[in-house]
């Protein structure tokens, strides 16, 4: 599917470190040791806090880590086999106010340009949502949350991409549409 990388290569080797106490070199180790290659990812996931003090949203992140290590998988993609990308930016305003200027910068010509269909709006109490499908079948999320009193981190998780190649034309549209939006957001505050 893919080549193997070297743990210290791995772009979020560092951040592993940093959060688990532990290198990915290590933790490449210790999942081939207990026989991480024959595992799915889910069996890896789970083994991970069973067997070493690591939370399960770390051990999540240390397992597609390792995949990407072994050549399981490329960065970007799925358990599935399909891609992701995301983009995200901190802008001024409560969750609310930023979803709504989203939404008004996301004009019909805009979702058409992007090939989006109407969204659908949601909220709950830590988050508020702006979702449409796309018309490649690809599915994107605009998750707003508070980052402190005054400040709102808008990220864009695009899910869905056929392709490693697609993931990076995806990623490339969501930050220069990301940074449209900050122009706009600057003009319409």
């Amino acid at each position: 599917m893919s080549t193997e990388i070297a743990p210290q290569e791995h772009p979020h080797a560092a951040r592993i470190e940093s959060e688990t106490g532990t290198p990915l070199a290590t933790w490449t180790e210790r999942i081939d040791e207990a026989g991480g290659r024959d595992l799915d990812h889910a069996a890896i996931a789970r083994m991970l806090p069973e067997r070493w003090t690591i939370g399960e949203w770390w051990a999540q992140g240390v397992t597609v880590a390792y995949e990407q290590v072994i050549g399981r998988r490329v960065v970007g993609q799925s358990c599935e086999g399909d891609f992701s990308a995301s983009a995200s930016r901190t802008v001024p305003g409560d969750m609310g106010a930023v979803r709504d200027r989203w939404d008004a910068f996301m004009t019909d010509v805009r979702r058409e340009e992007l090939g989006l269909e109407d969204p659908s709006l949601s909220d709950t109490a830590s988050w508020r949502y702006w979702r449409a499908a796309a018309s490649d079948g690809t599915r994107v999320s605009v998750n707003v949350t508070a980052k402190d009193e005054a400040r709102s981190t808008l990220g864009i998780e695009h899910k869905g991409i056929e392709t490693a190649e697609g993931r990076e034309v995806w990623k490339a549209a969501w930050k220069r549409t990301l940074a449209d939006f900050t122009t706009f957001d600057q003009e319409n505050r």
